[in-house]
């Protein structure tokens, strides 16, 4: 049997290359744009939030938002509560892109999925958060080491 992880990682391949693809109009790429839906969903959400959110490592997110800011699409502010986070919010930039991202998403979910049934498209999603939570419990280093990739 071929490996399972193969064609979860096909998947995501492609979809990156479909969110690079059709948010390069907008400045934005597949890595950015769950930073820019996070903060319209979210006015004043922190930055040390976002990383727990998004499953994506600290430094991933500091730098993707630095981009984000210089950009026009976010703006920080001092998190009057606690002064060593930055509170951050969309701009009008942002703002008016995020229902197109919206759209760009929806319409890929609906895409790969059009040839599923609903109840295996709720089996398929049931089953990935399976497979995520297991992976997520999947210990880091050389334990992994030696097996098929």
């Amino acid at each position: 049997m071929e490996l399972t992880y193969k064609w979860i990682a096909l998947a995501g391949r492609q979809y990156q290359r479909y969110l690079n693809r059709r948010l390069a109009p907008y400045d934005l790429s597949g890595s950015q744009y769950l930073l820019v839906v996070n903060v319209c969903r979210q006015p004043g959400i922190t930055q040390d939030k976002l990383p727990d959110i998004l499953h994506i490592n600290k430094s991933n997110v500091t730098r993707a938002l630095a981009q984000l800011e210089r950009s026009g699409f976010i703006r920080r502010e001092v998190n009057m509560r606690d002064k060593r986070t930055a509170a951050l919010f969309p701009t009008s930039k942002a703002l008016e892109v995020f229902p197109r991202i919206r759209e760009i998403i929806t319409g890929w979910d609906a895409s790969v999925t059009d040839s599923l049934t609903e109840d295996e498209k709720r089996t398929l999603q049931e089953l990935l958060m399976r497979v995520v939570a297991a992976a997520r419990q999947c210990p880091d280093g050389d334990e992994q080491a030696g097996t098929e990739a």
